[in-house]
């Protein structure tokens, strides 16, 4: 689904869109999801949209998910879309530009019931690129290529990655080259962690976002900068952790704010029940400040954030309630109030 709002969250006419593919051996739409978007530069106008759709698989006994790019104008028009996959379940988590024409994908490849790392690129105009990178790892569990970041002349890839020979699970950032040549960097230790994304921080330097399961069984934000050098990463050193008594904290995105504050959006639950969508402040030199959360019925998450022209912030969450699920767009100051 696409949606296009006015400055004040109205939705513009004609929106929502939805894309889909038709089950070729049925009048049924398949199952869908887009996961990420980009905006089409160099003054075509439009969006890229990435994520995965159901395809029945080849011997029509159920389905299979695939890579899934749609490619809309900006009425939202559908100006074509392409799958990419194979027998085994392909899902683009996130998405950017390349560095020279086209896009570099991030997700996942599930092989036997089991997650692995899946990075690749596609051309401009929707032909894949020779070029694909499966970080196989013998012990791959629940293994995710989570986001990816053009820093350049080089991509950095957030990943959550199964840990070697024991249970659990490291954040992995891997360093790639536009020819997919990867330094791999290994951030967590003796905890399960888990890699959500990554900003340029300064020159050569970036936070890293992810969540740790602490010693007391619940979800905190980990917070990693890490310096590179070259086609290396050079060093690595742990920020903080945020964490609350009896509740699970999850970060999803990080944002620098124009005062150079930042503001993590995430989703916040106390003793299991329903989440909210949470936001948490940092001071520019990274100490935990204050924090806002916005809550009603049902389960709220916060799924990403920027900052508008004016300063403000801009949350995109969803609200789901027993079997139906809303999306939530809000707009606050920069310090979170309304």
């Amino acid at each position: 689904v696409l949606i296009i709002t006015d400055s004040y969250g109205n939705m513009r006419s004609g929106f929502p869109r939805y894309y889909t593919r038709q089950d070729p051996g049925t009048t049924q739409y398949l199952n869908s999801g887009a996961n990420a978007i980009e905006a089409i530069r160099g003054g075509q106008g439009g969006y890229m949209l990435f994520g995965y759709v159901e395809n029945p698989n080849s011997d029509n006994t159920g389905f299979q998910k695939d890579a899934f790019v749609v490619k809309v104008g900006t009425s939202g028009d559908e100006l074509w879309q392409r799958t990419y996959g194979t027998d085994e379940d392909e899902v683009i988590l996130h998405a950017t530009q390349r560095i020279v024409a086209g896009y570099m994908l991030a997700g996942y490849q599930v092989e036997d019931g089991k997650s692995d790392l899946m990075f690749f690129g596609i051309e401009e105009e929707v032909d894949s690129i020779p070029l694909g990178l499966l970080y196989n790892n013998p012990y791959a569990e629940n293994s995710a290529a989570n986001y990816v970041l053009n820093h350049g002349d080089h991509y950095l890839c957030v990943c959550t990655y199964d840990k070697i020979n024991e249970p659990g699970t490291d954040i992995l950032v891997l360093n790639i080259t536009e020819t997919l040549e990867a330094a791999p960097e290994y951030l967590s230790g003796d905890f399960s962690e888990f890699g959500m994304c990554v900003i340029e921080e300064g020159p050569n330097s970036f936070l890293v976002l992810g969540n740790r399961l602490s010693v007391s069984g619940r979800m905190e934000m980990v917070l990693y900068l890490i310096e590179t050098s070259g086609d290396r990463i050079v060093r690595s050193t742990q920020l903080e952790t945020i964490s609350q008594s009896n509740t699970d904290l999850i970060g999803r995105r990080i944002v620098k704010t124009n005062d150079g504050r930042y503001a993590i959006v995430g989703s916040r639950s106390v003793y299991g029940a329903a989440s909210d969508i949470f936001l948490q402040f940092l001071t520019s030199d990274y100490a935990v400040t204050g924090n806002v959360m916005f809550g009603s019925g049902g389960a709220q998450t916060g799924a990403d954030i920027d900052i508008a022209d004016d300063g403000g912030i801009v949350v995109l969450g969803t609200n789901a309630s027993d079997a139906n699920s809303m999306i939530s767009l809000i707009k606050t100051s920069d310090t979170g109030d309304f």
